[in-house]
């Protein structure tokens, strides 16, 4: 019976990076990604200006066909372009393959319904191999396609999986990522342990009473290096101090909250055994 219930979830317990909602991710303007959307259907071009805009992790540019964005990309070069295949004065093959001679590594993006789609993979094989190229077929999940841009453009956090309870695989991981990409994992950890500790334990966690946990750590402050008394912080990540101060009390604050899930954990299997027992 245990095992049953356990493994309905069991899967709160992983973290894989391609599921997690990054959405809610804010960069300051000077780091964020130069995004150009290359569509010649200006609904549907707008809609997706719309969408990443409010993400506010990129810096958007548009395009209403091949040749435009061609000119945009010469004038103004960017980190990824998103662009339709069928379109008028250049097809998003014919200004993938202009971008290429100025620029073999560019990140294009291809999003399209074009069902000759196999005679782009094989002219772009190389490209799709080593990763700078991907493609998504119209209709498709928006929230699965924000995801995979933003993997696109974080290619490090693509296919990472781990177990919140493995702290060896957990500390690897945290090691590798930006401060915005552990606040993400943080919030994702939280979510999890109020959901567990609600449906597993009946005990009801909030962002503040866990909040409240941090600081109650008597080595907190000392262990995140943090150059500001408790009264300052109040346990909350001071997102205009130093990178490095806010990454230390992430990793700290991700330390207490899995301690607040292997808790809840070790409740639940010995209140599910006494049963079975």
């Amino acid at each position: 019976m245990f095992e049953k219930i356990y493994r309905e979830f069991e899967e709160l317990f992983i973290i894989d990076f391609n599921r997690i909602k990054w959405d809610f991710v804010k960069l300051n303007p000077m780091e964020r990604v130069s995004l150009l959307i290359v569509e010649d259907e200006s609904s549907f071009r707008e809609m997706l200006k719309e969408i990443f805009e409010s993400q506010e992790i990129y810096k958007i540019d548009t395009a209403s066909n091949g040749q435009e964005g061609l000119n945009k990309f010469i004038k103004n070069k960017y980190d990824l372009i998103l662009t339709d295949v069928m379109m008028d004065a250049l097809t998003g093959i014919e200004m993938a393959e202009k971008i290429l001679k100025i620029d073999s590594d560019q990140k294009i993006f291809f999003v399209s319904s074009w069902s000759s789609k196999k005679q782009m993979f094989d002219k772009f094989e190389k490209q799709f191999i080593e990763g700078n190229f991907q493609f998504i077929d119209k209709p498709f999940d928006l929230d699965e396609f924000q995801n995979r841009v933003f993997l696109f453009m974080n290619e490090k956090l693509s296919g990472v999986i781990f177990h919140i309870l493995d702290r060896k695989a957990m500390n690897n991981v945290i090691t590798k990522l930006e401060p915005y990409q552990i606040l993400a994992l943080h919030r994702e950890i939280l979510n999890r342990c109020i959901f567990l500790a609600k449906e597993l334990t009946n005990k009801i966690y909030t962002r503040e009473s866990i909040s409240a946990l941090f600081l109650k750590d008597r080595d907190y402050m000392k262990s995140v290096s943090c150059r500001f008394d408790e009264i300052y912080c109040r346990g909350n990540v001071c997102l205009k101090i130093s990178p490095k101060c806010m990454t230390n009390k992430l990793k700290k604050q991700i330390e207490i909250i899995v301690d607040l899930i292997e808790e809840i954990h070790d409740y639940y299997r010995r209140f599910e055994l006494r049963k079975k027992i």
